[in-house]
């Protein structure tokens, strides 16, 4: 079986983890869209698409020293391209023209599945070719989240919905709030777990730092909840008043902190907002006592991966798929998405150090049954496309 694998930077953290259960079943080829909005992610940083073609070997885009740390994750693959959108516009001639040529490169592989891990406006250029062909999609957020709409994202998903045979998620609350939504799409739905994105730990550096403060970082989005986190902030310091949140990441989609609530506890608060680079991720994670996620919605969370990997429990609240994840009491504490629930999250966290007993809990590493698990569910999603097979 020919399986083409279609990503982008965005879950260059994840993909690894999802291939590794199947890629030596299948002659996998992975296919990852870069573009000059999404060329610096979580664990990819490129300078510039400048002099690249479009369709270009890995070490050509991420440089010798980059890719020596992605190519073990990629061993047992049969090949790995960027298609490379060198241009702001998503959804453009020049973004077409882009996706018409990768076609003619795909087409050369002869794939029986086309699993798009990623739908996005600079693919639909590939529909032409895509028709008549086996698609699986992967869903990461099944709806918008609040503040996130976007109606360049609508396109590719009215489009590349028609052809999807199958749908694949990373939470049964994803899955379910799809069915809910989409209800009269009849394909089959899979559901495969996330896992503890295993190569932040390439950027664990020294010896282990003493653990300092309570931290968010990520997206700064409406949806994640900063305000609830700020509001809640005062009722810990009015029982622990050294203790010192950081907030770190790049605001998105207009959104503003409201520093009001924190106001007379600035020495407290330290708010970094901007892009992290990896290594500045993983040593801010190192550095904390726990992380916190006060999102108000969610379906699943690379925060919270991410921090299983650097080996951090977490403090959530009990939306989406969080419960999923966070074993209550055990690997982290889950509250009610408000500031009073989440501040008592916090507080109890930080009582008599329990933080420490559940970061005791955190298993960082990549689970081999969890991994061969999603490969069968992967591979069963396939083999049901192949031959037209319903529940």
């Amino acid at each position: 079986m020919v399986v083409v694998y279609y990503t982008s930077p965005s879950f260059m953290d994840t993909v690894p983890e999802i291939i590794r259960g199947f890629k030596h079943a299948v002659e996998l080829h992975v296919v990852i869209e870069i573009s000059t909005q999404n060329m610096n992610s979580t664990n990819i940083n490129v300078s510039s698409l400048d002099g690249l073609g479009v369709v270009e070997n890995p070490e050509k885009v991420l440089g010798k020293e980059q890719w020596a740390l992605f190519e073990p994750y990629f061993e047992g693959v049969a090949s790995v391209k960027f298609v490379v959108h060198n241009k702001k516009q998503s959804l453009s001639w020049h973004s077409l023209k882009r996706a018409w040529q990768l076609g003619r490169y795909l087409k050369k592989l002869k794939a029986d599945i086309f699993h798009f891990d990623t739908i996005s406006p600079r693919a639909l250029g590939l529909y032409p070719y895509l028709l008549g062909r086996k698609v699986i999609i992967t869903l990461h957020d099944p709806v918008p989240h609040a503040g996130e709409d976007n109606w360049r994202e609508d396109v590719p998903i009215i489009a590349f919905f028609r052809l999807a045979k199958a749908f694949v998620f990373y939470s049964e609350f994803a899955a379910n709030e799809f069915k809910k939504h989409y209800n009269k799409i009849k394909v089959p739905v899979h559901t495969i777990r996330m896992q503890p994105l295993s190569f932040t730990k390439y950027f664990i550096k020294g010896a282990r730092p003493e653990q300092g403060s309570i931290l968010f970082f990520g997206r700064v989005s409406y949806y994640k909840g900063i305000d609830i986190l700020m509001q809640a902030i005062p009722k810990v310091l009015a029982q622990f008043p050294d203790e010192r949140f950081v907030i770190a990441g790049k605001p998105v989609f207009g959104y503003e902190i409201d520093m009001t609530p924190v106001k007379g506890f600035e020495k407290n608060v330290l708010v970094i907002s901007r892009f992290l680079t990896t290594d500045e991720m993983v040593q801010l994670i190192r550095d904390a006592k726990f992380v916190v996620c006060p999102y108000r919605e969610a379906t699943q969370s690379g925060v919270i991966m991410t921090s299983y990997a650097v080996g951090k429990p977490v403090v959530g609240t009990t939306v989406g798929s969080f419960a999923e994840y966070i074993r209550d009491g055990v690997n982290g504490i889950l509250s009610a998405p408000d500031p009073d629930a989440l501040a008592d999250a916090m507080i109890k966290a930080l009582s008599n150090k329990r933080y420490l007993e559940l970061e005791k809990n955190v298993d960082g590493n990549y689970n081999e049954d969890i991994g061969s698990q999603n490969g069968k569910v992967l591979l069963n999603a396939y083999s049901q496309a192949l031959h037209n097979k319903k529940y």
